[in-house]
């Protein structure tokens, strides 16, 4: 799945996706940990960590990303409009796997 997920990187996110982020997000982002920016896989574990950790985060990151979920993913979807067809047919390698089964029906039809 990796594999298949980094295939055609940069597509989706350049040569370095941390230069498509507000500046005071990446400021935040380094006291954290740190990503790879030519990597699909780093640009996930990243929106995923700061949708997990969302209410840790300051109210200046807040105002940037907005609202949990509809600005949130409008802040990523915009920078990365390539990224979630990308990663839905990367993982559709998937799709026979039962915990999958059910975004991936209608392609078995």
């Amino acid at each position: 799945v990796v594999v298949q997920l980094e295939m055609n990187a940069r597509k989706v996110v350049s040569d370095d996706w941390r230069a498509k982020l507000d500046p005071e997000l990446k400021e935040e982002m380094r006291r954290h940990r740190s990503y790879q920016g030519d990597s699909v896989r780093t640009l996930l574990r990243f929106i995923r960590n700061k949708k997990h950790h969302y209410h840790e985060l300051p109210e200046n990151i807040h105002a940037i990303l907005g609202e949990i979920p509809d600005q949130f993913i409008q802040y990523f979807s915009t920078r990365f409009p390539e990224l979630l067809l990308h990663t839905y047919k990367s993982m559709s390698m998937c799709e026979n796997e039962p915990v999958f089964q059910d975004y991936y029906a209608s392609s078995n039809a």
